[in-house]
């Protein structure tokens, strides 16, 4: 998995390439799971 993640506060922005589905909503699951997150963008694009 390849992705590249920016916080602004409690906001995290992710982006860059996995290579399945599954990879995307765990890199989601992830961000989410930080205290005070209040809003994840992700910007990941899935190329097996």
């Amino acid at each position: 998995m390849a992705s590249l993640s920016e916080t602004n506060g409690s906001e995290v922005f992710l982006s860059g390439t996995v290579r399945t589905w599954f990879e995307r909503h765990e890199a989601e699951r992830v961000a989410w799971s930080a205290s005070d997150v209040t809003k994840v963008e992700a910007r990941i694009v899935v190329a097996p």
